[in-house]
């Protein structure tokens, strides 16, 4: 593995809780910018308040932009500008045509770009996939993801910082088409609750594409939900903590067949790690088109998901 340096933007809950763990864990050399946490960060190379200072002199050669929805288009440019290959927390950008530009721009540069989702690196989804011949047998997938309904200070709420259940859990309704399907949609219907502030809180959508179906509830406020059933014509799997599985405990994978269930016990896995690995890897391999692929795949599908709630007003 040649030698790679990382600049974090931002020292959001999931770079405290996962990215920083897989830097320490692989060895990987970083750097960190937040404006607001002062202390030392174990293993930190550098750390910087501002992060355009932080750009000039990281040092690094791949930045991970973990900020405020609102701020991905803007300091991904900038990073891409400057000659970084870049990851961004999901969602990558809020309008399809910031997007767009961010690939473009990282083909001209010939740079890596990439939106941070990898609940598919996880064993268990690999394991699905295995057992469905590469997707290839399944012709009906549910998703269940309801969260307890966020604070009114959380970023998930806020208006001006981008929030709203669209961006948060659309990438994952987005994914789920993509990773299991990746087909024309000849039917979509999607119905759209909102707060008081027209903010989007859930959707349920329903897809139909030739011979197979889709259909998900993505909501903020309920009891927490956050699986996924999967159909074949003879089995059906069911899978928990699918979005957001623990690196530190063994999943079971059910398998209902014939009225009985059968589990797998499946190895502990950290599906971040998988992923940033992978990206290491292409990076040392200048092999960077799935990635672009797979975002515009992506945020077109999540971008029909917008259009379907503003003519809801």
């Amino acid at each position: 593995m040649k030698q790679n340096s990382f600049l974090l933007i931002g020292y959001s809950n999931i770079a405290r809780k996962r990215i920083v763990n897989v830097f320490l864990k692989n060895k990987l050399d970083f750097s960190v910018a937040s404006k607001s946490f002062t202390q030392k960060i174990k293993g930190a190379k550098k750390q910087f308040d501002k992060y355009d200072d932080a750009l000039l002199n990281s040092g690094a050669n791949i930045v991970y932009i973990s900020l405020p929805n609102s701020m991905h288009f803007y300091w991904a440019k900038k990073a891409i500008l400057l000659g970084y290959h870049v990851i961004i927390d999901k969602p990558i950008c809020y309008k399809l045509s910031e997007t767009r530009k961010l690939i473009a721009l990282a083909q001209k540069k010939r740079k890596l770009i990439s939106e941070a989702i990898f609940f598919n690196y996880h064993e268990q989804i690999k394991k699905v996939v295995g057992l469905t011949k590469k997707t290839k047998e399944i012709n009906k997938v549910n998703t269940n993801f309801t969260i307890p309904l966020p604070s009114n200070k959380s970023i998930l709420m806020s208006q001006k910082l981008q929030g709203g259940v669209i961006m948060d859990m659309g990438p994952y309704a987005a994914s789920i088409h993509r990773i299991f399907f990746n087909q024309n949609i000849t039917f979509l219907k999607v119905s759209f609750k909102k707060n008081k502030n027209y903010l989007p809180t859930s959707f349920k959508l329903e897809i139909k594409y030739k011979e197979k179906s889709y259909s998900g509830l993505f909501k903020f406020g309920g009891k927490y939900m956050n699986e996924i059933e999967i159909f074949t014509n003879k089995k059906k799997f069911l899978i928990e903590r699918v979005f957001s599985p623990p690196d530190d405990l063994k999943l079971n994978l059910k398998i209902l067949k014939n009225f009985k269930t059968r589990t797998i016990k499946l190895k502990k896995d950290n599906c971040f790690e998988n992923y940033l690995l992978e990206l290491i890897n292409k990076i040392n391999n200048k092999k960077y088109s799935y990635y672009y692929e797979q975002i515009k795949s992506d945020h077109i599908f999540r971008d029909a998901l917008e259009k379907k709630f503003l003519k809801t007003f």
